[in-house]
C-alpha cells in the first residue's frame, strides 16, 4: 500500500546568504523539482504538496547559485512510512551555512 508524505510547511530558519535571498530547488531524491522558492531568513512558504511513497522519501534541499546555475547541496531528510498516525513532524535541512525546517505528515 503507498502511504502519501504531505508536504505543509517551509521555513527558512537561517538562509546561506545571510541578510540575502537564497534561491531554492526542492525535489526527491529521483530529481524530480516540485518546487523551486527564493527566501529570506524567517520567511515561510505553504506546500500543500502530495507525494506518494512505500518505505521511505528521500527530500533534497539545494541551494542554486543565480549567477552560475551552480547547485549546492544544503542537505536531504527521509520520510519514513513508520511516521504514519504521528501527526505533523518537522525536520530540518542543515548545511551549507544554511537551515531550513520542513513540516509534514505521512498519511
Amino acid at each position: 500500500m503507498s502511504l502519501f508524505a504531505k508536504l505543509s510547511e517551509f521555513r527558512a530558519v537561517k538562509t546561506q546568504d545571510s541578510g540575502g535571498t537564497d534561491e531554492l530547488s526542492i525535489s526527491r531524491a529521483d530529481g524530480f523539482q516540485f518546487k523551486a522558492v527564493s527566501m529570506c531568513q524567517g520567511d515561510v512558504v505553504d506546500l500543500d504538496r502530495l507525494l506518494p511513497f512505500d518505505g521511505q522519501l528521500e527530500i533534497v534541499l539545494r541551494e542554486v547559485d543565480v549567477r552560475t546555475d551552480e547547485m549546492q547541496d544544503v542537505g536531504s531528510i527521509f520520510i519514513r512510512s513508520d511516521e504514519l498516525g504521528r501527526g505533523e513532524l518537522t525536520q530540518q535541512f542543515d548545511g551549507a551555512g544554511a537551515l531550513y525546517d520542513l513540516t509534514y505528515k505521512v498519511i
